[in-house]
């Protein structure tokens, strides 16, 4: 064949395949990886933040159940050994004061401000405060001392004692606070 004749074998449109993808084909390929990649980074970041807020509820509420079975236990015993002092040994042990004192530290959770403590804890004499005064539902005023009158201080003659736990917590969404209201019985 001369040179003519390849000359006309390549001029009749017959031409080489080129490998490779053209510059919109990267340009799109990428832009949906970058996308991919927000999506998995976004979703990573909320997972994180879902695991810790559950790290700190549980917390929390492993707080709450173990101060509230620690004022349990020391009701129950008081009430056993003197009867008659249970809610002074109580307010003395867990009142403003006292020799644990009515506030703590949760270890893992953050207090909200500089200063201050997670956890307080509120025994209430008062017969006359309210619910709304509270800030639970205990159903107060309430007899304390069983004398058919609910409008006294039960220091000294209570049987049934309410006592509130509050946790107020610095968390990855906000401020959390969680409050557990609950009876003690001096009999």
């Amino acid at each position: 064949m001369g040179k003519r004749e390849r000359r006309g074998i390549a001029g009749r449109g017959v031409s080489r395949k080129r490998g490779g993808f053209t510059l919109a084909e990267l340009a799109l390929a990428m832009t949906m990886l970058i996308v991919a990649l927000i999506s998995i980074s976004a979703a990573t970041l909320r997972s994180h933040s879902l695991r810790r807020q559950n790290r700190e509820r549980t917390l929390a509420h492993n707080a709450i159940r173990s101060i509230s079975e620690r004022i349990h236990s020391l009701s129950y015993i008081t009430v056993e050994n003197s009867p008659t002092t249970w809610v002074q040994d109580l307010l003395a042990r867990y009142g403003p004061g006292g020799t644990i004192g009515n506030q703590f530290d949760v270890e893992g959770l953050n207090p909200p401000g500089a200063a201050g403590r997670v956890g307080s804890i509120q025994i209430v004499t008062d017969e006359t405060l309210t619910d709304l005064a509270l800030g639970v539902e205990l159903g107060m005023p309430r007899d304390l001392n069983g004398d058919g009158d609910a409008n006294d201080n039960v220091v000294a003659t209570a049987r049934l004692l309410p006592i509130i736990i509050t946790l107020t917590y610095r968390s990855a969404s906000g401020v959390v606070t969680k409050n557990h209201a609950f009876y003690v019985v001096g009999f």
